[in-house]
């Protein structure tokens, strides 16, 4: 059976996986990230990953990393993959590997896995919109992912939501924002998290889930007006939320096409990643 190889690194994890030609994780590895310990243990351990993993059918590999990668391949900003910035990864693995690998935003491996063999089969134009500790967004325009001039389209975490205050669409809605909106309305949890503020009678948690509703209408709205799309999927933990209609009620109020509003969640899982990275060839 032929197999293809995705890893998918992240700010805490790498996870690896063998996948089959019908979309399928078939066999999967999950090692520490490392990012403390710098550069040199960061490639080690994606490495292991790839290493493990990797057999006579595997002709390629590909990579989804968390982070902005320019026209040249070069991974030019990563908050929580800081050591990996200024670096070509996926010329460094070649070197070290003696075979392809191709390399691309995490959130483009997740729309791309999605319009493949997820919530989005069949369409040709997605966002795939991630919010979790923070927010961004893979684009597939024509059934190809749209990078920009330099590899920053789907940057969309950093739109300015909340004028007043220039607050973004990830200060707001992401899921470290929810939660530092609840402890400045005086909530009382001790350990808050998305999750249980939503689920929450407190007052603060109710005024936190209304504020998350409104701007996460306006955010979706605008990249509805702005890109319009077959279809946005969600993922990232935020997605998890029992949430969808009323979302959808916010989205419709700021949204020119509002009879025509498809928001689902995802249909992969944690296992978007590494799918998407194992398709970005071919």
């Amino acid at each position: 059976m032929k197999l293809r190889l995705g890893v998918d690194v992240g700010g805490t994890k790498i996870e690896g996986a063998l996948v089959s030609e019908n979309g399928v994780a078939v066999k999967r590895l999950r090692v520490p990230t490392n990012s403390s310990s710098g550069r040199k243990a960061v490639l080690d351990n994606i490495l292991f990953v790839i290493k493990s993993l990797d057999n006579s059918t595997v002709k390629s590999v590909g990579l989804g990393i968390a982070g902005v990668i320019d026209k040249n391949g070069f991974l030019q900003e990563s908050p929580n993959i800081q050591c990996l910035e200024g670096l070509n990864v996926s010329k460094e693995l070649e070197k070290l590997l003696g075979k392809p690998v191709f390399q691309e935003n995490d959130a483009n491996c997740f729309a791309l896995a999605e319009q493949r063999f997820g919530a989005a089969k069949g369409c040709k134009d997605v966002v795939g919109l991630i919010i979790g500790t923070g927010i961004g967004a893979g684009l597939i325009f024509n059934g190809e992912i749209y990078r920009g001039v330099d590899g920053c389209a789907g940057e969309v975490g950093r739109m300015v939501i909340d004028s007043s205050s220039n607050l973004t669409f990830e200060d707001l809605c992401s899921g470290h924002g929810i939660v530092r909106r609840y402890k400045a309305l005086g909530g009382k949890m001790k350990n808050p998290n998305p999750r249980n503020i939503f689920s929450s009678k407190e007052k603060a948690a109710k005024i936190a889930v209304n504020d998350t509703y409104k701007y996460l209408g306006i955010g979706i709205a605008n990249l509805l007006n702005i890109l319009d799309p077959e279809i946005i999927v969600l993922g990232g933990g935020v997605s998890n939320l029992s949430f969808y209609q009323k979302l959808r009620v916010e989205v419709k109020k700021h949204s020119i096409n509002s009879k025509n509003v498809i928001l689902v969640k995802n249909k992969l899982g944690d296992s978007s990643g590494v799918i998407g990275a194992a398709f970005l060839r071919g």
